[in-house]
């Protein structure tokens, strides 16, 4: 070490003029002098002191120096009786062990613009006096710090920066480092640092990029495209009339895609960025060339059917936000999103829903109202006719419907017993009740004697309406049809053979309503016989049978033609043919016997013979046998 002058005061030099210890190492330190007028030297010191030497140097050491307050002090006793005392300086340290850095009193990402306090905790270090804190933003000094204290024991100290991050410094790193700087006679001990301290700066979402207005054809493509700078990273979401055809997708930015654009599609788009910190916004406005706007309400029925009389209620919301909502009926204002009525009789009220929509402005939505009401009465007639009917002639039935409505939604049905037969619309549009009525053309047939006929007024409302549909159906209509007389051809042929002598009866029958009744004309000079409608006649002619009841006369000609009886000449003529023929048989069965059974026989030559194979002649009892010989069996003729 450099020496120095020692105090002018007293005559010593010390040798090194200052030390610099570590703590826990060695020292030793020489105090000399050049006086020659004095007693003796010596140290005073709590560790390593000496007694008074009359020498001109003393040598104060200690082997383990570990008393951080020692002062030693070279002194000299002088012979005129005084003593003249000098201290001698001793820096005694230690570096710290440990140097650490944090942030006070919070814990995770950083927000712009909030300042936050870093602290750097140094433990075990001494003399403070001679500690420099150094704090480095990156590499960059932002903070020199030291320490006025005369404390030379070892302590715990801190030493803390106040920092006000922006978002560009979201990277950026601090550290702390701690240096004792022992001056220039003492060691240079390392300089410790701390670790690096990161943190992310949080800001929220800036001003949103990229979103203007657009305008499109109807049925193309387009889209909206939202951006914001913001950490943490923003969210976005969107406000807008909601439609099937609209997609978003996120991914960084927001992008709001639009399909086949249609009038649902108009309006404004209005995008939120959005995260821990902040919410910014930004509209855009949606115009689609060829297509109408639509109003973004909807009502808790689209339609309402209504018996006259009866309480309705209904209410409307927005599927955006909106400004103002209320309902209209005429000059009335109700302003509330629900509409009621507890006895509705007004036939043409006209209810709307209005609401007034930022960007939009006002747009409404009717409410589509059927009031209806059941006829009074439902009745069936025959025009222009009473009484029964005849057959095969038109007639014109007529349903009769008093104070109905709506006359648009009446369906008169028309039932043969319980068949339909016809149904009857009106296109009127006519809302108030009214009377109508509606006709049915039948032409009858003897087969509907004693159907039945009805009608009923049925209203169809839709599927809105009451299910089922409400009916009032009429009295049943029966009906009797009269038919003209059918005689009945399969009892009573157009020709009637009759034979001499035997008398025939003609049967005329005729089938009608009412009962026909039967009458025969001929000629009175003909010998009939006539008997509950039945006729028999002997002679040939024409016979007239005629069927009449109140709805017409039928009749039948019948012609009677005159025949012999040949019966019992062709009966004797065959009685006899059978006895010729069985007499032939019996002759022609008798010449066959005698020829096939006797036969004829010549003796002439005729000799006996004993062989047994001639034929024999018997006479009486004994066999003689005679030669015969057999003729030709001759011809037979009548």
């Amino acid at each position: 070490m450099a020496g120095r002058p020692t105090h002018a005061a007293c005559p010593f030099e010390f040798n090194p003029p200052r030390v610099v210890v570590r703590y826990g190492d060695s020292v030793a330190v020489n105090c000399s002098t050049s006086s020659t007028d004095h007693e003796g030297m010596g140290w005073e010191a709590t560790y390593g002191g000496t007694g008074l030497e009359d020498v001109n140097f003393v040598i104060w050491t200690v082997e383990n120096l570990t008393y951080w307050t020692i002062q030693p002090k070279c002194y000299i006793a002088l012979k005129n009786g005084s003593q003249c005392l000098e201290n001698f300086p001793v820096i005694l340290y230690k570096i710290p062990d440990r140097i650490s850095i944090s942030v006070l009193s919070h814990s995770g990402p950083m927000v712009e613009g909030t300042e936050y306090q870093l602290q750097c905790d140094i433990q075990n270090v001494a003399p403070l006096r001679n500690l420099v804190v150094r704090w480095y933003k990156g590499n960059e000094t932002v903070k020199t710090q030291t320490f006025n204290t005369s404390t030379r024991e070892p302590e715990d100290v801190s030493s803390t920066l106040n920092i006000t991050p922006r978002r560009f410094e979201d990277e950026v790193e601090y550290r702390c480092e701690a240096e004792l700087v022992l001056g220039p006679e003492g060691p240079q001990p390392s300089v410790m640092s701390s670790q690096h301290l990161h943190f992310p700066v949080y800001f929220p979402p800036q001003d949103i990029l990229e979103l203007k207005d657009t305008e499109v054809d109807v049925g193309s493509r387009t889209g909206l495209k939202c951006s914001s700078n913001g950490n943490p990273r923003p969210e976005y979401s969107w406000t807008y009339h909601r439609a099937p055809n609209v997609k978003l997708k996120n991914d960084g930015v927001s992008l709001l895609t639009i399909e086949q654009a249609t009038g649902e599609n108009i309006g404004y788009y209005t995008c939120y960025a959005s995260n821990t910190l902040g919410k910014v916004s930004k509209r855009a406005r949606v115009s689609v060339r060829g297509a109408e706007p639509v109003c973004p309400m909807k009502l808790s029925t689209e339609s309402v059917v209504v018996e006259y009389g009866s309480p309705v209620s209904v209410s409307c919301s927005n599927t955006t936000s909106v400004e103002e909502i209320y309902w209209t009926t005429g000059p009335q204002v109700v302003n509330d999103t629900t509409w009621s009525v507890v006895e509705l009789l007004d036939w043409d009220i006209r209810p709307s829903c209005n609401a007034t929509f930022q960007g939009i402005g006002r747009c409404s939505i009717p409410l589509h109202i059927t009031l209806y009401k059941t006829p009074d009465r439902v009745s069936i007639s025959v025009l222009s006719h009473s009484g029964p009917m005849v057959e095969g002639t038109v007639y014109q039935l007529q349903c009769g419907i008093q104070n109905i409505a709506p006359l648009q939604n009446l369906v008169v049905k028309w039932y043969k017993g319980n068949e339909p037969v016809d149904n009857v619309t009106y296109s009127n549009i006519i809302k108030t009740p009214v009377n109508v009525s509606a006709t049915l053309m039948i032409t009858p047939s003897r087969d509907d004697d004693g159907a039945q006929y009805r009608c009923g007024a049925e209203l169809d409302l839709g599927p809105e309406g009451p299910q089922p549909h409400p009916s009032v159906t009429s009295e049943p209509l029966n009906i009797t049809v009269h038919y003209k007389p059918c005689i009945n051809a399969s009892r009573l042929p157009l020709r009637i053979p009759v034979f001499r002598g035997y008398p025939e009866e003609l049967v005329c029958e005729a089938e009608g309503y009412p009962q026909p009744r039967i009458q025969w004309l001929y000629d009175p000079a003909k010998h009939v016989s006539e008997a509950g409608g039945n006729l028999t006649v002997s002679e040939a002619g024409l016979y007239n049978c005629t069927a009449t009841n109140d709805v017409e006369t039928s009749f039948i000609v019948v012609e009677v033609v005159l025949k012999e009886d040949y019966l019992p000449l062709i009966a004797g003529f065959v009685a006899f043919m059978v006895v010729v023929i069985s007499v032939i048989f019996v002759l022609i069965y008798s010449i066959y016997y005698k020829n096939t059974k006797m036969g004829r026989y010549s003796l002439k030559n005729a000799k006996l013979s004993s062989t047994p194979n001639g034929n024999v002649a018997q006479d009486g009892g004994r066999d003689i046998p005679l030669p015969m010989t057999k003729l030709s069996q001759p011809n037979i003729y009548f």
